[in-house]
């Protein structure tokens, strides 16, 4: 995932565990596809436009305009796993 969700506690390396859903809420973080790339954000929708929002103030926000660009939502993040010290053991790193 890199860094955009280090606030987050979703550090790069890190595995996320999804539940599978095309419907989300405001502040979920997510998994989302736009065009070839899937990315883990915040999400935000205010009408048409809906704003993946990183957790690391060195990233910018991604904006989606609903009316002339897909969005396809992979799914709600519910967990994270981790190699090293806390490996095997499931955290909701702030996911909430």
């Amino acid at each position: 995932t890199g860094m955009s969700m280090k606030d987050a506690g979703i550090l790069d390396g890190d595995l996320v565990a999804v539940h599978r859903t095309p419907e989300v809420r405001n502040r979920q973080i997510i998994v989302a596809r736009l065009e070839n790339e899937v990315t883990v954000k915040r999400y935000k929708q205010e009408g048409p436009t809906v704003w993946l929002l990183p957790e690391n103030a060195d990233f910018e926000p991604i904006r989606v305009n609903l009316r002339e660009e897909p969005l396809i939502i992979e799914g709600v993040v519910v967990g994270v796993l981790r190699r090293g010290a806390t490996a095997g053991k499931a955290t909701p790193a702030g996911l909430m």
